[in-house]
C-alpha cells in the first residue's frame, strides 16, 4: 500500500495529463469523555482522525466527465491504515450520472437534510441510532426538471470481511446481510430542500424480527439565513411485522463568519414485536464549530441519549482540533 500512496501522491502534485488530480486530508486531535448507563466513566485524549484522500477527474469526449476517488485513514502513530470511501462516477452533459463504489454512507438523519448541517464531525449514529456500515453500491440519477431529480440505487448490505470488498464475493443476501434497492426523489430550490425515499430488501427470513422488509424515509431543510432548520424520519418494517421508526429535528445557527452552533433532537421507537423489544428512546446533541482559519477549526459537542426503553441515560462530550489540507 505504501507504493500506492506514493504513486497517488505523485499524481496529485504533477501536471500534464493529470492536472485535474487533487489530494486532500485531515488530521485531528481531541479529548472525549463518556458516561455509560451504568455510571461507568471512560475518557481520554488522542488522535481522532488522520486521513488522506485522492480524487481524479477527466473529460471523456462525447460522453461526459469521469471522476474517481479513494482514501486511507489511520487513528495515529503505528496504527495500520484502512480504506476510506472509494468511488467512480460518470456524469453526462445532460446532468444524468452513475456512481459505483464501496462507501460508508452518511447517516440519513444525523448527517442528511434533517441535521440542517449540524454534523460537525459528530452525530448520534452508533448511539441513539444504528451504526453506519460499509456497502458496495451502484446508483443512477436523472434530472427531471430544474431542482428535481430521481435516483435509483442497488446495494449489498454491510461488508464484514476483506473478502466482501472484492468483485463477485459481496454479501449474497442471507437475511442478516441483505441486498436492497432504493428509489429516491430530490427537490432543491432556493432555501428549501426535500428528499423522499423508498427501499426494499431481498432474501427476508419469514417471521424474523431482525430481517428487514422495506423502509420509508423523508427529510427536508429550510434556510432562513439567520438559522437553518431540518426535520426527517426513517421507518423500517421487518418480516415479523415489527417496525423501527427514527425521527430527528435539527437547527443550525451561524453566529458569525467563524462560529456556528447547532442542535439535534432525535427519537427511536420500536413497535409490533415481542413485549420485551417495544421501546422508545430519545437523545440530543449540542455542537459548536469555530473556524480558526480556512483550514483549521475547533469542534465541541455534548450528547445525551436514553436506552433500555428510555429508563437509562448515557452522556458524553468531546473537544477536537482539526487541521485540513
Amino acid at each position: 500500500m505504501k507504493k500506492t500512496l506514493v504513486a497517488l501522491a505523485a499524481v496529485a502534485v504533477t501536471g500534464g495529463a493529470f492536472a485535474q488530480a487533487t489530494m486532500t486530508g485531515a488530521i485531528a486531535f481531541g479529548y472525549e469523555s463518556d458516561t455509560a448507563t451504568t455510571g461507568a466513566l471512560s475518557s481520554g485524549m488522542g488522535m481522532d482522525d488522520a486521513e488522506i484522500n485522492f480524487a481524479i477527474a477527466e473529460d471523456i469526449e462525447g460522453v461526459g466527465k469521469l471522476s474517481a476517488g479513494l482514501g486511507f485513514g489511520s487513528g495515529g502513530n503505528s496504527d495500520a491504515a484502512t480504506g476510506n470511501d472509494s468511488t467512480i462516477k460518470l456524469t453526462t452533459a445532460s446532468g444524468a450520472s452513475i456512481t459505483m463504489g464501496t462507501t460508508k454512507g452518511a447517516s440519513y438523519l444525523t448527517q442528511g437534510l434533517a441535521s440542517a448541517g449540524t454534523a460537525y464531525q459528530w452525530n448520534l449514529s452508533g448511539r441513539l441510532f444504528g451504526s453506519r456500515t460499509k456497502n458496495d453500491s451502484v446508483s443512477v440519477k436523472f434530472p427531471v426538471m430544474d431542482g428535481v431529480s430521481v435516483s435509483f440505487a442497488h446495494a449489498e448490505d454491510k461488508n464484514t470481511s476483506a473478502a466482501d470488498y472484492w468483485t463477485g464475493t459481496g454479501a449474497a443476501g442471507s437475511g442478516t446481510d441483505q441486498r436492497y434497492n432504493t428509489l429516491s426523489l430530490d427537490y432543491a430550490a432556493g432555501a428549501l430542500a426535500i428528499n423522499l425515499g423508498y427501499r426494499t430488501y431481498d432474501n427476508g427470513i419469514a417471521s424474523s424480527e431482525s430481517s428487514k422488509n422495506n423502509r420509508n424515509r423523508a427529510s427536508a431543510s429550510y434556510d432562513l439565513g439567520v438559522a437553518k432548520f431540518g426535520a426527517g424520519y426513517e421507518s423500517t418494517s421487518y418480516m415479523y411485522g415489527n417496525s423501527l421508526t427514527d425521527t430527528l429535528v435539527g437547527v443550525n445557527v451561524p453566529l458569525s463568519s467563524a462560529l456556528n452552533i447547532g442542535a439535534q433532537f432525535g427519537q427511536s421507537s420500536t413497535s409490533g414485536g415481542s413485549t420485551t423489544t417495544n421501546s422508545t428512546q430519545s437523545g440530543s446533541l449540542l455542537v459548536a464549530n469555530y473556524n480558526l482559519s480556512k483550514r483549521t477549526y475547533l469542534v465541541g459537542n455534548y450528547y445525551s441519549y436514553s436506552v433500555s426503553g428510555g429508563s437509562q441515560n448515557a452522556t458524553g462530550y468531546g473537544f477536537f482540533l482539526y487541521n485540513t489540507f
